[in-house]
């Protein structure tokens, strides 16, 4: 069984694989006549996956995608073709979940005042989390950990869902078609919705049209959910007073983008999966990897994070 490792695998990964027959070639070492005997995909590479995609008599069969999001592969076509795609859901639950919370802190503790102020001039107009009640939009992994993380400061935190379903961490959970009852309760609101078709500018004018004196907006999902140019007019409104965005449309921003240019809005350029042990954006992905290999090698079958390829999570 042969795999494409897109993303590094150090000697003891290759010998985990080599217990269970998987031999692994690279993007660099990879011959035209290997890539149609490709069954994983170790992570996405567009020109050698467009190849696999291509021969009609590719084997591939589980790609191991390198985030938690998967908008930029071809979905439909991985269903029709049977391709089974693994995400990276909850490897960076705990480092996007603390910067959550530096966001909230930064501008609830009024350190956004001071980063810029120049002179001596006090500035006490600031709040507790327990003040502020959050509306956290997906309540999967990481919004989970950010609700227990918010708990953890005695703050108040609900959630959306498709269903409505109860998650535990959360005070309460709303369906996605009727959240209008927790968004008048709240202060602050977390963008973790994944991007999809229906996720698509969820956060538009209608939405912010709701809002009235929201403290703080927060996008660690996917920028194509959220409407900029309308979050621009909520803040110019005053509908809205900070935002945080980790992630936006287009990226990375051209240079003196208006984004860049409000000091209401903390920009951190899609790194809130930040850590230094495991640095960079797979660091640990072999992690979650591993748990579905003695399945796939043995019936094809998959221990954890299956993305549904209708709904594109």
């Amino acid at each position: 069984m042969l795999l494409l490792a897109v993303k590094a695998l150090t000697f003891k990964n290759r010998q985990f694989l080599s217990r269970y027959g998987i031999d692994v070639v690279t993007p660099d070492t990879v011959t035209n006549n290997q890539i149609p005997e490709i069954v994983i995909s170790y992570a996405w590479d567009n020109i050698i996956g467009d190849k696999m995609l291509n021969n009609p008599s590719s084997k591939l069969k589980w790609i191991q995608a390198q985030s938690a999001g998967v908008d930029y592969l071809p979905l439909e076509l991985l269903k029709k073709r049977g391709i089974t795609v693994t995400n990276a859901s909850g490897l960076k639950a705990i480092p996007i979940a603390q910067t959550v919370i530096g966001y909230i802190l930064y501008f609830a503790r009024g350190l956004n005042i001071y980063a810029t102020r120049q002179h001596w001039e006090p500035f006490t107009n600031q709040y507790l989390i327990n003040e502020l009640p959050v509306l956290v939009f997906g309540t999967g992994r990481i919004g989970r950990q950010i609700a227990s993380h918010i708990k953890s400061f005695g703050g108040v935190v609900y959630g959306v869902n498709t269903s409505g379903r109860p998650v535990e961490e959360f005070d309460e959970i709303y369906s996605i078609n009727n959240y209008q009852e927790a968004l008048a309760k709240v202060k602050i609101v977390v963008d973790g919705l994944p991007g999809t078709a229906e996720t698509q500018n969820f956060f538009d004018s209608r939405f912010f049209e709701q809002v009235n004196q929201l403290f703080l907006f927060i996008n660690i999902g996917r920028g194509t959910t959220l409407n900029q140019e309308v979050l621009l007019t909520a803040i110019d409104d005053s509908r809205v007073k900070y935002a945080a965005l980790d992630v936006t449309t287009p990226e990375p921003l051209p240079k003196n983008h208006v984004l860049f240019e409000r000091l209401q809005i903390l920009l951190t350029q899609h790194t809130s999966w930040g850590e230094n042990v495991n640095a960079g954006r797979i660091g640990g992905l072999f992690r979650l990897f591993e748990k579905n290999v003695p399945g796939f090698v043995g019936n094809k079958s998959f221990k954890c994070n299956v993305v549904d390829l209708d709904k594109g999570y």
